[in-house]
């Protein structure tokens, strides 16, 4: 696999660590406005299924992502 670092940090960690990272403040800004500015108890009751739900489709996502063939996508690009 294609190497950025000398250290064996690969292109996909960093895609993959890029994707997390936007992906989890994405989250956390919907549910701290939610909670924050929203008035009564609905919104924190929608914030906690959205919490909920985001997790269950992390843990989906990761799990898809450990069974995809990284090394035989990136031999044919590069």
């Amino acid at each position: 696999m294609f190497s950025l670092f000398s250290n064996g940090v690969t292109i996909s960690l960093v895609i993959f660590l890029i994707i997390l990272a936007i992906y989890l403040w994405y989250g956390f800004s919907i549910i701290y406005h939610l909670i924050r500015f929203g008035v009564g108890v609905k919104p924190k009751i929608l914030a906690l299924f959205f919490f909920l739900g985001s997790f269950v489709l992390f843990t989906i996502l990761l799990a898809l992502y450990r069974q995809i063939d990284w090394p035989e996508i990136f031999q044919n690009i590069f």
